[in-house]
């Protein structure tokens, strides 16, 4: 089976799952009815940003269309893998770092906000 016949294989299979219509899943999606049903056929191949889409109505990855278990499996153990490499003290340290990086960005935001309306407010002021 051609891979453009597995990823309509994958689509078909995960519909039925969600208990899903083919018309359902092409509102879901965005995505015109008679162009699904060529998807699941293997008689048309969809583009990334089609596959997105689909993945979207299906609320699954867009990886589980392609219906690569190996790849899937290989992503689950990388990050199986850097979680064992972190002790806790720098799981910590990251959370930490990333907590006051978004805290440094919200203040630096904040004040430019103050600036621009105190400027705003000294303009009307003059007019």
């Amino acid at each position: 089976m051609n891979t453009v016949k597995k990823i309509g294989e994958s689509i078909r299979l995960l519909r039925l799952k969600k208990g899903l219509s083919q018309e359902q899943l092409a509102l879901h999606s965005g995505v015109n009815t008679s162009y699904l049903g060529q998807v699941e056929r293997g008689e048309n191949n969809p583009t990334i940003h089609t596959l997105e889409k689909i993945a979207t109505g299906l609320e699954v990855p867009i990886g589980s269309l392609i219906g690569d278990s190996e790849l899937t499996d290989c992503v689950e153990k990388n990050k199986k893998t850097i979680l064992a490499v972190l002790n806790p003290d720098d799981l910590k340290q990251l959370v930490m770092g990333a907590i006051k990086t978004n805290a440094m960005n919200l203040r630096s935001e904040s004040h430019s906000t103050t600036a621009r309306i105190d400027e705003e407010d000294e303009n009307n002021e003059t007019n």
